[in-house]
């Protein structure tokens, strides 16, 4: 998933959907079962920032356990507004505040009760006009400084803080636990050496695990200075941290500087290519993921980079053929799926150069 801003750079990995471990009252309260189709799609439904179809999904199947679980749940929250962030963890008022103004934002832009960019302004105009009154100049024409100050005013307050926009809605994250390490981290093209921030204790998680109710959350980020990880999603030793944490966030830290200019969706390409290219146990189940979300939607970088990593394997190890199951992919040896994602990530590194490095911004669209 995307955290984008000018400067400095920031992106978040895949808004992680727990398949075996279903959240419903938040990751601390988890309930096994495997992935139903209503749950299926309403994550859908999440990561492309639109809920409005919610309610008639539910409709469609009330049987379906995903409705039976969510759709009080929903009427409550977004309905009815009566259940959101735990906002009584927020010792400070002014960052209370803060947090209020992103949870109405969220509502009213995950059911569409306005234009986004009517919404998204709105939202920037009520946190510079509060910050103004703090003491900051306005940054309300500069949207990379206005979050700068929303993040510095929250730090000064005693928290951390991660804001912006993971396409398509305008973030907040808030967390009291930060603690860095150094890795190194083998990638295709060669190994890089990262500041790795773990972090944890979160008052808000942002807008993707709000909406999902703890069933998708973002799992970490990079920028620039290093990478940015959620502990409480990872078992550390595991293959799944390495691969869609660090063979993936270190990806990103790589394109920072290869390609300046390369948009959201193309990182996150080549993320997933690059956990595919290194995966052992986990190939199938990343295959699985990646099908199941694939979607080509406008602002959506996840589904949509899904959508291309799907269609390129499916180019050089289906003879062209869409999977009409993610088990469609286990009769390919996984050596073979590691040799196509090399490939692909090969042929995007040429393209990328014919469009010149420095200025190129990807060729990942609808």
């Amino acid at each position: 998933m995307i955290k984008k801003r000018g400067s400095p750079r920031i992106v978040a990995i895949a808004l992680i959907a727990l398949l075996a471990c279903i959240a419903v009252s938040g990751p601390a309260q988890a309930q096994h079962g495997q992935m139903t189709p209503v749950l299926s799609a309403y994550l859908k439904m999440v990561f492309a920032g639109d809920l409005t179809g919610a309610v008639d999904l539910f409709a469609s199947a009330p049987d379906d356990r995903g409705s039976m679980m969510l759709v009080a749940r929903f009427e409550r929250r977004f309905n009815d507004r009566t259940d959101g962030l735990d906002l009584s963890r927020i010792e400070s008022p002014d960052v209370r505040e803060i947090a209020e103004l992103f949870q109405s934002y969220w509502l009213d832009a995950l059911m569409q009760q306005a234009p986004l960019d009517v919404l998204d302004q709105r939202l920037k105009r009520r946190l510079d006009g509060m910050l103004v009154e703090r003491g900051f100049a306005s940054a309300l024409e500069d949207e990379d400084t206005l979050f700068e100050n929303v993040e510095a005013f929250i730090r000064a307050e005693g928290y951390f803080a991660q804001s912006g926009r993971t396409p398509p809605l305008l973030d907040l994250m808030i967390w009291t636990s930060n603690k860095k390490a150094d890795e190194s981290v083998e990638l295709t093209d060669g190994t890089y050496d990262v500041e790795v921030n773990y972090i944890d204790d979160f008052v808000s998680y942002g807008w993707s695990n709000f909406a999902a109710f703890g069933m998708a959350s973002t799992g970490g980020w990079a920028k620039k200075d290093g990478l940015y990880c959620i502990c409480r999603h990872y078992d550390l030793d595991s293959e799944r941290f390495k691969l869609s944490f660090l063979k993936h966030e270190a990806r990103h830290y790589a394109d920072f500087g290869l390609y300046p200019e390369l948009q959201a969706a193309d990182l996150e390409y080549r993320g997933k290519l690059t956990e595919l290219a290194y995966s052992e146990e986990g190939t199938y189940r990343l295959l699985e993921q990646f099908t199941k979300a694939a979607n080509r939607v406008e602002n959506a970088p996840h589904p949509l980079a899904n959508w291309y990593v799907v269609e390129g394997l499916s180019e050089l190890l289906r003879n062209g053929e869409w999977p009409d199951e993610a088990s469609d992919w286990e009769p390919i040896p996984r050596e073979q799926i590691r040799q196509a994602a090399r490939r692909l990530l090969e042929n995007h590194d040429n393209k990328l150069a014919d469009l010149g490095p420095s200025t190129a911004k990807g060729i990942v669209n609808l």
